[in-house]
C-alpha cells in the first residue's frame, strides 16, 4: 500500500501540534471560540448540552489506498480537500473483513468476539450492547442513519440509538446524501448525529460512462461492460481465466465507483458549507474494510481472510473549525477508537463498556501506548479465525494454526515465520486472548432476516 506520508510515527506521536501547524490550528480554534481543553466550548449552562453536529461516514468496501489523500495514483478530488482540513490516520484497522461484524465493532466500541453480532451465526447486536448513538441520543442530540440494508438491515440491531434508522437502497452515496440532507432540513437548528453508509463501491462494479470516461478506462477484453458477481465468482471458483488486462480493467471499474461515491461526498460537503454546518460539524469518513485484487489470489472478494488488503481502511476526521487540519498520524488505530474519539471530543462519557481509546492523544501530539487491532473474521464460533496486528507483526489464522508476518520486512504478508519466531507467536497469542477476555461475550439473539433482506444480500454476493 502507498500512503502519502507527511510525518513519521515518532514525530506524529511526539511533536505538539505538528511543527506549528496544529499550534496555528489551535490559535485559530481560540479565536472561534472552539477552545478548551480539548478545543471543544461547551454552551453555557447545562454542561452535558449538546454543542457540535457529528456526521459519521461508511463506505462499505474502501481500501484506503485507493484515495489520492493516502498516495493513490487516481484522485479523488472531494475526499482529498476534505483530508486536507482533517486529520489523517494513515494506519487504520478494522476489526472485521465483512459489514455487520464491523460495523457493530465501530458503533459498541468492542470486538467482534465480544459483541457477536453475525452474518454468519445470524445473530444480532444485543439490546444491552451500548452504542455511542445511544450516548448521544441520551445527551440531547437529534439521531438518524441511511444505510445500505444487507448486513447492514435494522433487524440485525445496528439502530440501537438512533430514532430514525432507514434503508433507503440507494445504489449510489449521493442517493445517500440527499436522504441525509433531508433530514437534516427536516430538525432544524438541533444539533445531530447522522450516520450515512453506502454499498456503491463493493461489488459488483458498474459504474456509470461519466465515471469510465474521467477515467479514461479503455478496454477491449472478454469481460464485458460490467463485473458482475457472478463473473466474479466464475474467477474465484477458476472456471473463468483473466490476464494483466482483464485484472487492470476490474480495479479500474472499482475506482470508478470510489469517483462516483467522491462526488456525493462532494454534495455532502457542498451542502454542509452552504449552510454554515461544515464549521462546526466534527466529521469521520472511514470505511469497515477494503477488497482484494489478486494479492493472495481472490479478486473483487472481501470476509474470506484477514491480509491487509481487507483489514486496512480509511480514517479521516474533520474536527470543527478545521482543528489540527494537516496532521498524518501514522500510528495504527482501530475501526473501535471511532466512538470513545467521537464522545471524548464531545466531552461526553466514554462507557466503561467500551474498549476502544480516544485518539486525542495522537492528535494533539501525546504520549499514548501502541494499540493492537484485533480483528475476526465472521464465523460461527466453533471456526474461529481472527488475528492481533502490531505496527510490526500480524498473528492471524485458527486458534491452534496462526501465521506470524513480519510486517517490516514482509508487508505483503507472504512469508510465515511463525516457527521462526516462535517467542513473537507465542507473545501475540497470548496478548490476543486477553484482549479479548477483557470483556464478558454478549450473548445475542438470533434473528430471521427477511426476504428483501435476504435478496439483498444475494445481491451483494453473501449468499449463492
Amino acid at each position: 500500500m502507498s500512503f502519502a506520508r507527511q510525518t513519521t510515527p515518532t514525530e506524529a506521536s511526539s511533536r505538539p501540534f505538528w511543527e506549528g501547524l496544529g499550534q496555528l490550528a489551535a490559535m485559530a480554534l481560540v479565536a472561534l471560540g472552539l477552545a478548551s481543553s480539548w478545543g471543544c466550548a461547551r454552551p453555557e449552562g447545562d454542561p452535558s448540552a449538546p454543542g457540535y453536529n457529528v456526521i459519521l461516514v461508511s463506505i462499505d468496501t474502501l481500501r484506503a489506498d485507493h484515495l489520492g489523500a493516502y498516495g493513490y495514483d487516481r484522485p479523488t478530488p472531494h475526499v482529498d480537500a476534505f483530508a486536507a482540513d482533517s486529520v489523517v490516520f494513515t494506519e487504520a484497522i478494522a476489526q472485521a473483513p465483512s459489514t455487520l461484524h464491523s460495523h457493530a465493532s465501530i458503533l459498541s466500541s468492542l470486538l467482534p468476539q465480544q459483541h457477536r453480532a453475525s452474518w454468519a451465526a445470524r445473530t444480532r447486536l444485543a439490546e444491552e450492547t451500548l452504542t455511542f448513538p445511544e450516548v448521544m441520543s441520551e445527551h440531547g442530540y437529534r439521531t438518524a442513519a441511511f444505510t445500505g440494508g444487507g448486513q447492514m438491515a435494522q433487524i440485525f440491531g445496528l439502530d440501537q440509538g438512533f430514532e430514525s434508522y432507514v434503508e433507503p437502497g440507494a445504489q449510489h452515496f449521493t442517493e445517500t446524501v440527499d436522504h441525509g440532507i433531508k433530514w437534516i432540513e427536516r430538525i432544524g437548528d438541533e444539533p445531530f448525529l447522522l450516520f450515512l453508509h453506502n454499498y456503491e463501491v463493493h461489488h459488483p462494479y458498474e459504474p456509470a460512462q461519466e465515471y469510465r470516461d474521467l477515467l479514461d478506462i479503455r478496454y477491449d477484453g472478454d469481460l464485458g461492460e460490467d463485473i458482475t458477481k457472478e463473473l466474479l465468482e466464475g474467477i474465484r471458483a477458476g472456471e473463468i481465466e483473466i490476464d494483466d488486462a482483464d485484472l487492470e480493467y476490474i480495479i479500474a471499474l472499482y475506482d470508478a465507483e470510489i469517483r462516483s461515491m467522491d462526488d456525493g461526498f462532494g454534495r455532502l460537503v457542498a451542502y454542509l458549507k452552504e449552510k454554515g454546518l461544515y464549521d462546526n460539524t466534527l466529521i469521520v469518513f472511514t470505511s469497515d474494510h477494503g477488497e482484494e485484487f489478486n494479492e493472495h489470489g481472490v479478486i473483487g472478494w472481501h470476509s474470506h481472510s484477514l491480509y491487509d488488503e481487507l483489514l486496512r481502511v480509511p480514517m479521516i476526521v474533520k474536527y470543527p473549525g478545521n482543528g489540527w487540519g494537516g496532521i498524518v498520524v501514522d500510528r495504527q488505530v482501530r475501526g473501535i477508537d471511532v466512538a470513545p474519539t467521537i464522545l471524548g471530543f464531545l466531552e461526553l462519557p466514554i462507557p466503561d463498556e467500551f474498549v476502544g481509546a480516544d485518539l486525542a492523544p495522537l492528535v494533539l501530539g501525546d504520549e499514548m501506548a501502541p494499540l493492537d487491532a484485533v480483528s475476526r473474521m465472521d464465523r460461527r464460533v466453533n471456526r474461529e479465525r481472527s488475528s492481533i496486528r502490531t505496527k510490526e507483526w500480524k498473528l492471524a489464522g485458527l486458534a491452534k494454526r496462526r501465521s506470524l508476518f513480519n510486517l517490516v520486512e514482509d508487508p505483503e504478508e507472504l512469508w510465515d515465520v511463525s516457527l521462526k519466531d516462535s517467542d513473537v507467536a507465542t507473545d501475540l497469542q497470548e496478548r490476543l486472548e486477553a484482549l479479548i477476555a477483557a470483556r464478558e461475550p454478549f450473548e445475542p439473539p438470533e434473528v430471521a432476516p427477511t426476504e428483501a433482506t435476504l435478496e439483498e444480500l444475494r445481491n451483494l454476493g453473501y449468499l449463492n
